[in-house]
């Protein structure tokens, strides 16, 4: 049993070590599609303290001065930031991560189709808005709902 256990650790050994493999077997049709982003600082250097992004919604009630309102804050981390929920009474927080498209990320916030909702997302390298995340605020409760994903694809 012991020398079949070796044999064994042998083989797995022998086929690990193997040599990469040459540049002539890539395959010139995928090599060309690779796209290279540019590499982008994961920290930032300097934070800010005001929101870079505010949604703010008034609530209807005569005695008092509620809102509904989403702020979108830097962290010292470029593609995380901080997501400060109120609704009445309610505060939340919560973190908010981007995906890395090789360039400084930009956010928005805009009206969702929900009464008290908004939308959360970024702007892409063709300039266009992408959802990413809907808050709402339903039944004395605040949600944070995901409507895309994003990601980025390297070989």
């Amino acid at each position: 049993m012991k020398s079949a256990y070796i044999l064994a650790s042998l083989i797995l050994l022998a086929s690990c070590g193997g040599s990469p493999a040459p540049a002539s077997s890539i395959n010139p049709d995928t090599a060309s599609s690779n796209v290279v982003l540019p590499v982008y600082p994961s920290e930032r250097k300097t934070v800010k303290k005001e929101p870079i992004a505010i949604y703010t919604e008034k609530i209807k009630n005569p005695l008092n001065d509620w809102r509904f309102q989403v702020k979108i804050l830097e962290t010292p981390q470029t593609f995380r930031f901080l997501l400060n929920m109120e609704y009445e009474e309610m505060n939340e927080q919560d973190t908010l991560k981007i995906p890395n498209l090789g360039f400084e990320p930009k956010l928005e916030i805009r009206k969702g189709e929900e009464q008290h909702s908004c939308i959360i997302g970024f702007i892409d390298n063709k300039n266009q808005f992408r959802e990413y995340k809907k808050v709402i605020a339903t039944n004395n409760r605040l949600r944070v709902i995901t409507l895309k994903r994003y990601g980025v694809y390297y070989k």
